[in-house]
């Protein structure tokens, strides 16, 4: 099945410049995969804690089952949300 990403991110917006300008290194997100990174299902949201942040993107580490510990680049334009520095045991993704 094909789906066009750009239809499917028209009732799921990113997160603000603002908001993503206070993005800290320990805080958690939440983000869609790039089309470019061929997602089985582009709807499936992904978590992760905040390792790394830039002027254009963040660095996260993985926090789904299969996927802990790896790393990538995730842009302001894929984030969906954000928790501030929280644990992630507190979280049941």
């Amino acid at each position: 099945m094909n789906w066009d990403h750009s239809l499917l991110r028209a009732d799921r917006l990113c997160i603000s410049l603002d908001a993503f300008m206070q993005i800290m290194v320990g805080d958690l997100i939440s983000y869609l995969l790039t089309p470019s990174q061929q997602p089985t299902n582009p709807l499936r949201e992904w978590h992760g804690r905040v390792e790394q942040v830039s002027a254009e993107a963040v660095m996260v580490s993985s926090l789904d089952e299969g996927y802990i510990g790896e790393q990538e680049m995730v842009r302001r334009q894929e984030i969906i949300s954000v928790t501030k520095g929280a644990d992630k045991r507190e979280h049941d993704w």
